[in-house]
């Protein structure tokens, strides 16, 4: 079978050139917009009473303290009360998770003080010294925001600075999620298939730490590292990837290309698969051609049905998809390669299944 596998997979290699990738590609490009998983980053919820009381009571410290040192030690005794607030207060201020560490941390290094300095923001307000750099920053940069504010009138300016504030400060969160969303997607496609992967935390955490084979990363490896049959590296961008991204795709997927070819014999190489979408690919097609030219196969949010197809051909599944027959023509090189031509069904049948497993474009049918 793997021999067989090998020639078809040659031949079908041949037949699809870079340029029939790339058009592949473009033609399934995940338009983020509209995706519920996108959405879910774009509208903040209200703010509640408690929080509106707070601001109320930040607003009137900002118009009655009469030092930068007396609104930060208000500032402080205020998020005290309610730790959680302090986010709220950055966000609204226009800060993120990060900045306030290190433009602090700017400011320490700079006054040669060699105390520590917490690493994150929430443990600002259990630090006395670290409230001495934060009180003063931060009433700076409050001042601007809430002094002349009525607290008597704040609930409606209060909601709009909510909204306007909030894709500047979930931007980080939501750049790391959706840099991990491929490979959460792929591995709740492969575990609803019952197909064995590590690591399998990727399921409810996809963020966690990659697999090393011979101290090469993978995001998934089908069914476990001692046999890889099928390796993964997923990389998803929303937006313009620029130098370093392009460089960096390029690079990761040609370290594991030479891994590959250098640590295993033909018969026993594992498919190099990547998962690769986002509009952030058209701003820059170098790192596009690099990962598509070195990578054995590569599929999208649209046609991750192929990572089925490429796992159930090694670990002998037995299974179906439906999908249209235009789609089946389109694809007739790639399913003939992994012996899945003739397991396509392009029409209603009355045959019943198991399972039915949405998978980008197509059902999977087990």
């Amino acid at each position: 079978m793997l021999f067989s596998y090998f020639l078809c997979l040659l031949t079908s290699m041949k037949a699809e050139s870079l340029d029939f990738k790339r058009n592949e590609f473009f033609e399934n490009v995940w338009n983020h917009s509209v995706d519920e998983f996108q959405e879910s980053f774009d509208e903040r919820r209200s703010l509640n009473n408690e929080e509106i009381s707070f601001l109320k009571s930040l607003v009137e410290s900002a118009n009655t303290c009469d030092s930068d040192e007396a609104f930060g030690a208000s500032i402080k005794d205020l998020v005290k009360k309610q730790p959680v607030f302090l986010a709220l207060l950055l966000q609204l201020i226009g800060l993120t998770r990060n900045k306030i560490i290190t433009d602090l941390k700017a400011v320490s290094m700079s006054e040669k003080r060699k105390e520590s300095f917490p690493g994150k923001f929430e443990s600002l307000c259990s630090s006395e010294k670290g409230w001495d750099l934060a009180g003063p920053y931060l009433a700076k940069k409050s001042l601007k925001v809430f002094k002349g504010l009525n607290k008597n009138n704040i609930s409606s300016a209060a909601q709009s600075l909510n909204q306007a504030t909030w894709s500047g400060w979930i931007r980080q969160e939501r750049a790391k999620r959706s840099g991990h969303e491929g490979e959460s997607r792929l591995a709740n496609v492969l575990y609803e298939c019952g197909i064995p992967f590590v690591p399998t935390e990727r399921i409810d955490n996809p963020l966690c730490k990659d697999i090393q084979i011979n101290k090469v990363s993978f995001d998934l490896v089908v069914p476990d590292p001692k046999s890889p049959r099928v390796v993964f590296k997923a990389t998803v961008h929303t937006s313009n990837i620029g130098q370093y991204g392009e460089s960096k795709d390029h690079l990761e997927i040609d370290e594991a290309r030479r891994m590959i070819d250098s640590s295993y014999s033909t018969s026993k190489k594992p498919v190099l698969c990547a998962l690769i979408d986002g509009i952030g690919f058209t701003s820059n097609r170098a790192g596009l051609d690099g990962v598509l030219s070195k990578s054995d196969v590569f599929c999208q949010f649209n046609t991750i049905w192929k990572a089925f197809v490429v796992c159930a051909y090694f670990l002998n599944i037995n299974g179906y998809i439906k999908m249209t027959l235009v789609e089946k023509e389109k694809h007739s090189d790639f399913l003939k390669s992994f012996n899945f031509f003739d397991k396509v069904i392009t029409e209603d049948i009355s045959v019943s299944f198991k399972r039915k497993i949405r998978a980008g474009s197509v059902e999977i049918l087990l």
